[in-house]
């Protein structure tokens, strides 16, 4: 399947800050990708230098096989990007920009449009100035998406808005993928809405690509053992891939990743205790790689 995006060894630092560490990682085409990390991972780095918003230090970005910041006019219509603050033009109503952003567009799906205006209770005549927080957010969804772009990139799409209007914008996103086939990248710190509507998660950690691919795939690789050895466990274990243990006694709970490297049956063995498997959610998992 074709490949909408490439990056490859992706670096940007500010000053004496490195926020992007030699990242990379691809995006097929009808992929729904959700971007984890801590505020200050960076995510916004990352979409904003894909795009050209930010240029690299060094490494480079591909989208449909273009080279970022370079793109043409062509491959620009085919994206839609929602800040994570929303920039809009102030002085406008919403209907004056929905019509000027619309002007720049050879597609634009104004049924679409009108029935998240509806959705949404935005009025055309309010004027941009006048919106909160949360119906500014609504309002960039919205011009982002009505030109029907291939490719949705989305920074923290959901963090302005209630709860209702994001489980609503959540089954929208998953409603485009399937009609349209549509390839969906969006950074979060939201587990629950990124295991609602994405099949694939991208874990950035220290700058670098800590984890890409299926949610079901970091679920079988990151879990929490349970210990009851015969005699008390030593305070440090040797188990790979560790990541947090408490140990008490000839009890012990531990966390660690790359759960299908370890033989359980020899390491069960080596610390002559009985071993159970506790699965853990996405949240759970998140928590565990950044405490």
């Amino acid at each position: 399947m074709q490949k909408v995006i490439n990056v490859n060894q992706l670096t940007k630092s500010f000053k004496n800050q490195t926020v992007l560490n030699g990242l990379s990682f691809a995006v097929k085409a009808g992929s729904v990708v959700g971007i984890l990390g801590n505020n200050g991972a960076g995510k916004t780095t990352l979409l904003q230098t894909m795009l050209g918003y930010l240029r690299a230090d060094s490494g480079e970005c591909l989208i449909f096989n273009e080279l970022s910041p370079d793109f043409s006019a062509n491959t620009k219509h085919k994206i839609g990007y929602v800040p994570q603050e929303a920039e809009l033009i102030s002085w406008m109503t919403v209907e004056q920009l929905i019509s000027y952003t619309k002007s720049f567009y050879q597609r634009w799906d104004q049924e679409l449009v009108n029935n998240l205006l509806i959705e949404w209770q935005l009025v055309g005549s309010q004027m941009v100035d006048k919106l909160s927080v949360g119906q500014k957010q609504k309002l960039a969804i919205i011009l982002a998406v009505a030109h029907e772009p291939e490719l949705l990139i989305l920074d923290e799409p959901v963090a302005s808005l209630d709860p209702v209007s994001r489980r609503n914008f959540i089954k929208k996103l998953i409603d485009m993928n399937l009609d349209k086939e549509r390839t969906i990248i969006f950074s979060t710190h939201i587990t629950s809405d990124l295991e609602r509507v994405a099949a694939e998660v991208l874990i950035v950690k220290d700058g670098m690509n800590y984890f890409h691919g299926d949610i079901d795939e970091l679920k079988e690789k990151v879990v929490r053992l349970h210990l009851l050895a015969k005699e008390p466990l030593p305070a440090t274990l040797p188990i790979p891939g560790l990541l947090h243990s408490r140990v008490n006694g000839r009890n012990a709970v531990v966390t660690i990743e790359n759960f299908h490297l370890i033989n359980m049956e020899s390491l069960s063995q080596q610390l002559n205790a009985r071993i159970t498997v506790e699965s853990l959610s996405l949240e759970d998992i998140y928590v565990e790689l950044h405490s």
